[in-house]
């Protein structure tokens, strides 16, 4: 079977960008489903919905780790067999796995032989992302690992599991309430969460961008020496599409990532969709100046950007940034929009009638 996109350069360039927008699309897409199931992320079990986003993505780091830029000097000439397991293999799986069990059994509630199906299932996905280049996208398994790995892993999952029975009690403070329950979601939206959907937009911005320039091309649409041209003019092309005309067909004037963390854009006094023409002000004070001074290689200037957005943010109780006020616009949740509730919410039904024999 041939190599996808032909191999060679132009399939690892693909690589390069493809893997990191897949993390981003997994993130967002878990990230909204927490939120339609339970609403505001609050307490210690939104800290251990994060803690499974985090070990998530540090299972797709390490199946493609380093993941390199270049074929130069990938493959050796005569490969040599994977070398036997050692403890320095060992450990990043042992530790990457552990959380797994640890979160199955306290934050997911899972039985033991569902957090097992589940490790052995990710160990051997891990095992065969790095064994076959990235399932043929590299010439080579770029990094030899022997397969007891997968052993490891699934040794480190039950260890894990197994530990969540006498961890909790050893929590700052005692014993905490791992998993979440359904609350209304109507509260203003901390920073953290508006944060998360910021960097979930740059990531699908950035990485699409690559990813798009990349597939291109490989398949000879792009002319070789012109790559860092086409990226800047795709850039700008999805900065203007998803920042600025995309939120205006919406209902709640987001973008995908703030959309991700079921944020809405509201008028100030009232929770009722903002008016395009301040929803295209504001883009136009923030995401487009942003987007134009990273595409054009200022990512510090960019920064600048955001902090000066974010200075009244950080000190005002209802978080409006400094865009926000001047364009009297205000970011609230998408259930204070919509009067929706999480799917996991206790509602009362009143009891049956039963008929009278009487």
């Amino acid at each position: 079977m041939g190599q996808l996109f032909g191999g060679g350069q132009a399939a690892i360039e693909v690589a390069v960008a493809a893997v990191p927008l897949l993390v981003v699309v997994g993130s967002a897409f878990y990230l909204s489903g927490q939120h339609r199931r339970y609403g505001r992320l609050v307490g210690w079990p939104a800290q251990l919905t994060l803690a499974a986003l985090l070990t998530g993505v540090g299972l797709a780091v390490y199946a493609v780790w380093p993941l390199p830029a270049s074929a130069d000097g990938l493959c050796p000439v005569d490969p040599e067999p994977a070398p036997p397991l050692s403890l320095r293999e060992a450990a990043p799986a042992l530790g990457l796995f552990l959380p797994v069990g640890l979160l199955s059994r306290s934050r997911f509630r899972r039985g033991l032989f569902t957090t097992l199906a589940l490790g052995a299932a990710l160990a051997l996905a891990v095992t065969a992302v790095r064994a076959t280049g990235i399932l043929g996208l590299y010439p080579c398994a770029y990094d030899t690992v022997a397969f007891e790995t997968a052993g490891v892993g699934v040794a480190g999952t039950l260890l894990g599991w197994t530990l969540a029975r006498w961890v909790p009690p050893l929590w700052p403070f005692g014993p905490h309430r791992s998993w979440p329950v359904a609350v209304p979601d109507r509260v203003a939206p901390d920073l953290t969460r508006r944060m998360l959907g910021a960097l979930i937009d740059l990531g699908l911005w950035w990485f699409g961008a690559a990813t798009l320039v990349a597939l291109l091309h490989a398949y000879g649409v792009v002319r070789p020496g012109t790559e860092e041209e086409v990226l800047t003019g795709t850039l700008l092309g999805l900065a203007a599409l998803f920042g600025l005309f995309l939120p205006l067909l919406r209902r709640d004037r987001c973008t995908l990532g703030r959309t991700a963390v079921h944020l809405a854009l509201t008028e100030w006094s009232v929770p009722r969709p903002a008016a395009r023409r301040r929803v295209t002000a504001r883009a136009l004070l923030l995401p487009v100046p942003v987007a134009v001074l990273i595409a054009f290689g200022s990512p510090w200037f960019a920064l600048a950007v955001v902090g000066v957005h974010a200075s009244t943010a950080v000190v005002r109780p209802d978080g409006a940034g400094l865009a926000d006020l001047l364009c009297r616009l205000r970011v609230r949740t998408r259930s204070s929009l919509d009067g929706g509730l999480p799917r996991r919410l206790v509602r009362y039904a009143p009891p049956p009638e039963v008929p009278s024999l009487l």
